[in-house]
Order: structure tokens, then sequence, then C-alpha cells
């Protein structure tokens, strides 16, 4: 008997699914390739959402979209700084294998376009893909030498070099320059977003990519946002910031600038919120993936620096967790549980192995990634099997350690020597006649702590002693994965300025 061609492709699918798509796409029913969405807050700490336990930040469509998917509570940012964090995200690597050693305020720093990025990986795969906000990984942005979104795999983009206000100036679309864009911060992605989304290939899934502005400075916000916040209910919410982010320089003892930070963050949500309406109106809901993160800590020097730790020690910019950790949410209709709580550890070097896992494609390239798929955890709640450690790395970090590696329940620290002041809580200094890249390339890792992040997320309980052979253990494993990352990481003229 002969059958129909169109009967039988289901079954061959069937098959090639069974026998070449990695398990975790398939744990439950196999679903069509998702659309997928990835929307980055910037400097968002990780009790600033009502669903993270702030009791004054109003954040109605975050906190629904946690109810609708999962809640991340050990969620990291890739770095504690702004590029490198971003780095991460897009090649799924350690960001200093990259070169990306700092945020990009130093010329030569860039992402190399021999770098694999996601952009790339889904758009092989079928994916029509955009970004819109904040690019931030060109040292030398307006030149045109410097690779942009397009170049990375980004079928349209609208990018600024960096932070951007109200009615902003400094976008490119496409590569071509935009005099002003009108509206607030996450206004103009979302907006961005909505009509690259009309206007797309409606055969094709889409990846968009949005890097919100919002937190960061300058911390704006629109006045029906600020009006929500006034001081009788502020400064109940002062005293809780106090202590929380442990031994970090804030400015919480005045109620000026408060309502605009916090404003600042319902802003973002109102705005998120548009877009999760718009995915409902256009139907497109059920076959979309979402994930919300921040790309670190909260600042904590500046006077509009209001976000919170929660109960983690420092903020932006250190490597105790209050640096790293950042709230995480995932919705993923028919796949992912709603209303779900996962307690697994999960990097920003993960996004690119989970997104490609979830369109059915194999993630590796010629380089070594340091990320893993975490659809197991996500789809299933297993635990992940990790090949590399959670490893991150800052070579100017506050804080005193520059250094941080998570196996498990426990996290080891260390601090980059020679330094011209050992054990400064500031920013890490080189020896006066070292330069930035030697220190990164030559310095070894010295003055080990241990901490058991899930009895002390505080950090507060130094183990190193107390067990001799854990200890031991990770601080070689340490050591190899920071003397491999050293080796492969690029040689960079750090000093070189960005042109005005």
């Amino acid at each position: 008997m002969k059958y129909p061609t169109r009967l039988l492709a289901p079954f061959f699918f069937a098959l090639f699914a069974f026998l070449f798509l990695p398990p975790a796409s398939w744990a439950k029913s196999p679903p069509e390739q998702p659309n997928i969405i990835f929307l980055l807050a910037d400097d968002m700490g990780y009790g600033d959402l009502g669903s993270f336990g702030s009791k004054i930040i109003q954040s109605p469509n975050l906190d629904q979209l946690a109810t609708e998917g999962m809640k991340l509570t050990q969620c990291y940012a890739a770095s504690p700084n702004c590029s490198p964090a971003r780095t991460g995200i897009l090649t799924g690597r350690t960001p200093y294998r990259v070169g990306m050693y700092d945020f990009a305020r130093f010329e030569a720093l860039h992402v190399p376009t021999d770098e694999t990025t996601v952009a790339e990986k889904l758009k092989s795969a079928g994916y029509e893909t955009m970004f819109a906000g904040k690019w931030h990984l060109s040292g030398d942005y307006y030149s045109g030498k410097q690779p942009y979104p397009g170049d990375h795999g980004f079928d349209h983009w609208l990018a600024n070099a960096t932070n951007f206000g109200k009615d902003a100036k400094g976008f490119l679309r496409n590569g071509e320059p935009v005099e002003q864009v009108e509206g607030w911060m996450s206004e103009v992605v979302v907006d961005e977003a909505m009509d690259w989304i009309d206007q797309r290939d409606k055969d094709k899934p889409f990846f968009a990519n949005l890097w919100f502005s919002e937190p960061h400075t300058p911390v704006l916000a629109a006045d029906e946002f600020r009006a929500l916040y006034p001081e009788d209910k502020i400064a109940s919410h002062l005293e809780y910031l106090a202590h929380s982010g442990g031994p970090t320089v804030k400015r919480r003892n005045v109620l000026k600038n408060a309502d605009l930070y916090f404003g600042c963050v319902t802003m973002l949500d109102h705005h998120i919120g548009r877009l999760l309406t718009y995915l409902d109106e256009k139907g497109l809901t059920e076959n979309t993936l979402i994930v919300f993160t921040s790309d670190n800590g909260p600042e904590h020097r500046t006077p509009t620096a209001f976000g919170s730790s929660a109960n983690l020690s420092g903020a932006k910019g250190h490597m105790h967790e209050g640096g790293i950790r950042v709230p995480g949410i995932v919705r993923w209709p028919g796949q992912v549980e709603a209303g779900s709580v996962n307690e697994e550890p999960i990097n920003g070097t993960d996004w690119l192995p989970t997104f490609c896992a979830a369109a059915g494609i194999d993630p590796t390239s010629s380089k070594p990634l340091d990320g893993t798929n975490t659809l197991p955890a996500l789809v299933d709640q297993k635990e992940l099997d990790r090949e590399v450690p959670l490893f991150w790395w800052l070579w100017h970090a506050r804080g005193g350690f520059e250094t941080a590696m998570r196996i498990g329940d426990y996290k080891l620290l260390a601090t980059m020597v020679p330094q011209k002041d050992p054990g400064n809580i500031n920013d890490a200094v080189q020896p006066e006649d070292w330069s930035i890249l030697k220190f990164i390339k030559e310095a070894e890792l010295s003055r080990f702590t241990l901490y058991n992040l899930v009895k002390d997320p505080a950090e507060q309980n130094n183990l190193a002693t107390s067990q001799p052979k854990r200890f031991k253990r990770l601080k070689n494993r340490m050591v190899a994965l920071y003397e491999e990352i050293q080796a492969e990481g690029p040689d960079i003229d750090m000093y070189r300025k960005p042109r005005n």
C-alpha cells in the first residue's frame, strides 16, 4: 500500500526528533519552535520587584509574568558589570574568554565577529531576529570599525552605545543615525519591538532581544509613576534598604530621588506590560518563550541609588551575591509550569544553549561554551549537570574579591595578586608598574574564602578552615579554570580611551 507523502511527514519528523534533538527539547510533547523574547533590565537589584520581596515597588506586570511562569530564585548575571554581562548573554561564554574585560569604556573593547552569538544560532535555525536598546558592547561605537548588532546576527536593530534617557539622541537603526527618538527609555524599546513584530515574516519564528536602560542612570520616570511613591510610603522602605546589601556605600538617609528610582522601575514594568498585552492581542502568547532578568545587581554609589540586594551582601561591581544574583522570570506556556519556583543556579551564559535547545538546534561552535542548557530545570525541575562551573571575574571588582566560582551549594571567592592595595573594599588597583592587561593576564589568585549559599546566602560564615577537603578541591578547580580563561583571553590595549 502506498501512503500519501503528507501523511508520512509527521512520522518522519517524530523519528528525527527522537533520534537527533536534545532530550530537553522533547521532555514534554515536542513544541514547535517558539518565538523567544529576552528582556534585560539594567542595574536592577534582586529585591527590586514585588515578586522578589519588595514591599514598596509596584511591578504588577512582571509579578504577573512570574505567576504565569517560573520565578528563578538563584538567577545570576554573567558579570557584576554591564558590558561583560551582556557579552556572556550574547556568546554563552565567560566574558574574559571573549576579551570583554570591563564595561566598554576603552576603545578597544568589543565582541569580535569570530564569536558565535545566540542571534546567529537562532537565525541559522530559521528565526528572524531583532535587537533594541542599550548595546554597550563596543568601545568605538560610532566609527563603524567595530561590529554592530547586525554583524552579530540581528536582522533588524535599534541601538544606542550606552545608557539613554527620554527623547534620546545617539541611536543607530540598522547602521543609520536616528536624529532623535521620542519617548521614555523602555517605551522606545517596546515600540520598536512591536513595530518589528508586526512587519516580520509571519511564517518564521522570531527572536526579540530587548535590552532596556532602566533603572540605570540617568534614572528617569514620568510624573505619573513618581506620584505612586509619596514620602509617607517611602520612609519605611528606606529603613529596609539600609539593612540590605551588606557592606556597600548607600545614600539612604534622604528621601530625595527615592521616588525617582521606584518610579523608574514601575515605568519599566508598565512598558513591559504593554508588550505582554500586545502578545495576547496578536495571539502570540502561547508559543512565545519569555525571559526577564537584569545585567547585574543594583548601583549603590549615586544619589539615585535606591535598588535593593534584599538579604544578599554586595551590589553592582561586587563578587558577593548582591552584585551577581538578579531577578529571573521565565514564561513558556505548556512547557514551564505556571506559578512555579526554581532554586537551580542559572547564569547569563546559559541563555544561548537554552534558547538553542528550545529551537531544537546544537549550541556548540568552534569555541568552548561555559553555559549549559537549562531546559531540564525549567521544564522538568531537574538538577543541571554542568561541565563548567559557574565563574565570574572582574579585575576591578569592589568588596575585596575579583573572582568567584560556584559548584552546587558552595561558592569560592578569591583576590587577584599582586595589587597596589590588597584587600581594599573599593575597586581593585593593579601595581603601579603593571598595565591593566598585564594584571589580567599575569595575576595569580590568593585569599580564598568559601561559603555555603543555601545555608548562608549573605556570605557571612567562611568555611575555608572548617571544611578543608572541600576547600582544597574547589580551590584547585577554581585556579585551573581561572588559568584556562586567562590563557584564552585575547591581548587588548586596555588604555586606549573611547573617542568623544
